[in-house]
């Protein structure tokens, strides 16, 4: 079964991801605040966004700054897969501004994350760095699923579905996200390195207008890389309406209105003083403001009411896609929603703080357990074991807290990392504990920062084998603290999952008496079992608790053994 049947199978992808810590700049201290003044900014392929919102208790999220700069980051990224030296000063310089802007609006968090451009360059990080060094933020690189995700989010906050399911299109400059949703959370996610730049840039900037040959090359290229999420949507269900989002989309819908303008016999059509925050856009007028577009050099497209200056070279691709879009799923109308993933971005951050509006989605603890789950069963996992082995290790976890001095996050990070552990078993038994890393480092994980990613694939790998060493490239890269916390974490995962060495449930629960430096294990047997395997291999990884805690005294035994020695 290959990854997007499974992921279909698991149809309940949802998710609820946060920033991760070093992406969220505290700016001012403002503890227990009723008002919440938060600032995102979006590094997108095209541009780079800033909005300031400002959240009240049982009020909407209200918008009260929007930035935007053309920058074009992903530029000639398809030919050297580099972001130029140009575009990153350009780049910087613009989130520089923003954050200084940001700032001076007494914002309590900054939020910065960027998209396909920086997750596809290979210097990325030095990009990366330069913004940290001279606008003094982390940026979050966002996975595509939890880009999705965070668009459903928004669009989900300023909609109403009327009870129907919808699919959300947001077409960007490097990549296409497809969500699936009938309120809060999503059903499918999904993301398509499909996007006006990355497509202008590879067929239509040879000449201006465009060929037809060209135009129809651009066509096929996006049926065919379409073809596998259009049968995933239809598969899934289908949807009953659809909403747009993005500069694109938005572009043309406000566009569309005002094609008269090309045909000079025909008055242009009178603008109305008021524009709905909801335009929409039908298939028909679609294909019609397309060919008018096709024919139109880059000067004249700019003339375009509706359509920004910055994006009249880009707008003709991206129209191309949205009608192959159009074709390829069906969709006869679409309705542009103004909010997108920097909102989506606000939201999040928002509700995490406990700002959470009617109707909020599921928490972030349930849409991550969920996502972990969607991994498993994509790979196949025995279900018993795997969750006997996480009862087990929060079992061990919990008993030994004074030990470790582990919290809530760090158990988390265990649950799933036992849930996940031995999911290598899909690819071959032989180094499965590898195999296992491998596909959790590189799984779509909503919910999940990268660290915690790393995190689980680290307590996978090591939850047999070998221990971390020097040369362990994906160890070594996390940070001191999360290597600690992974240290402290293996003997646990690996006792528990010792305890149930025959995935039979043999051992029931384990009981622990933590008297320094004595450390006794009592392994409860399920009625009748004999355990005396589980008891030798747990017996195995005693040495490892004892390396970990020098000093420490571990011990363990059944406990029908340790009652009837009480006895005597």
């Amino acid at each position: 079964m290959d990854y997007a049947e499974a992921r279909l199978r698991d149809l309940f992808f949802s998710g609820s991801s946060s920033l991760s810590a070093a992406a969220r700049q505290s700016v001012s201290s403002s503890p227990g605040a009723a008002i919440h003044r938060v600032a995102a900014i979006d590094i997108g392929s095209n541009s780079i966004h800033l909005i300031i919102a400002e959240a009240r208790p049982g009020e909407r999220l209200r918008i009260i700054e929007r930035e935007k700069d053309a920058v074009r980051l992903a530029a000639g990224l398809v030919e050297t897969h580099h972001l130029t030296e140009e575009k990153i000063n350009a780049a910087v310089a613009t989130i520089r501004r923003f954050s200084e802007l940001a700032r001076s609006h007494s914002v309590t968090a900054l939020l910065a994350v960027a998209t396909s451009a920086i997750r596809e360059a290979w210097n990325r990080d030095v990009f990366l760095q330069r913004v940290e060094r001279e606008a003094g933020l982390k940026v979050e690189v966002l996975p595509g699923i939890e880009e999705a995700r965070l668009i459903a989010l928004a669009v989900a906050e300023v909609t109403d579905f009327q009870g129907e399911r919808a699919l959300i299109v947001d077409i960007g400059g490097g990549s296409t996200e497809f969500i699936l949703t009938a309120g809060q959370t999503p059903r499918y996610l999904a993301s398509v390195k499909l996007g006006a730049v990355r497509l202008h840039e590879q067929f239509l900037n040879r000449q201006d207008p465009p060929t037809r040959a060209d135009v129809a090359a651009l066509a096929t290229y996006a049926r065919s890389g379409l073809a596998r999420t259009v049968r995933e949507i239809q598969e899934a269900g289908g949807f009953q309406r659809v909403v747009g989002t993005s500069g694109t989309i938005l572009a043309l819908a406000t566009a569309k209105p005002d094609v008269s303008v090309f045909d000079k016999k025909k008055p242009a059509a009178r603008k109305s003083r008021f524009e709905p925050f909801a335009p929409e856009l039908t298939y028909a007028a679609l294909q019609t403001l397309n060919r008018r577009l096709q024919r139109l050099p880059h000067k004249e497209r700019r003339k375009l009411p509706g359509i920004d200056g910055r994006r009249a070279d880009i707008i003709v691709a991206g129209g191309i896609l949205l009608e192959t879009i159009f074709q390829e799923l069906g969709i006869a109308q679409l309705t542009a929603c103004e909010w997108s993933l920097r909102e989506g971005v606000v939201l999040n951050y928002l509700r995490e703080q406990g700002w959470a509006p009617p109707d909020a989605p599921a928490s972030a603890e349930d849409i991550r357990w969920r996502s972990v789950l969607s991994v498993a069963r994509r790979y196949a996992y025995e279900a018993a074991h795997a969750h006997h082995a996480a009862t087990l290790a929060e079992r061990i976890f919990d008993q030994t807290a004074t030990l470790h001095g582990l919290g809530a996050s760090e158990r988390e990070w265990l649950r799933y990392g036992a849930i996940l552990h031995d999911i290598g078993y899909h690819i071959a038994h032989t180094s499965h504990h590898k195999h296992a890393m491998y596909l959790i480092r590189h799984a779509e994980l909503p919910g999940f920062h990268a660290h915690e990613i790393a995190i689980l694939a680290n307590l996978a790998r090591y939850h047999r084998g070998s221990l971390p060493k020097r040369k362990h490239e994906e160890f070594t890269r996390l940070s001191p603290a999360h290597q600690e916390v992974v240290t402290k974490l293996i003997p646990i995962l690996r006792l528990a999952d010792a305890l149930d060495r025959r995935h039979a449930g043999q051992v029931q629960d384990v009981r622990i008496d933590l008297q320094w430096p004595d450390l006794r294990l009592f392994a409860i047997p399920r009625a009748q079992a004999d355990i005396d395997l589980e008891i030798w291999c747990a017996s195995q990884v005693l040495p490892l608790w004892a390396s970990a805690y020098p000093g420490l005294n571990p011990k363990i035994e059944a406990e029908a053994v340790a009652k009837a020695a009480h006895r005597h």
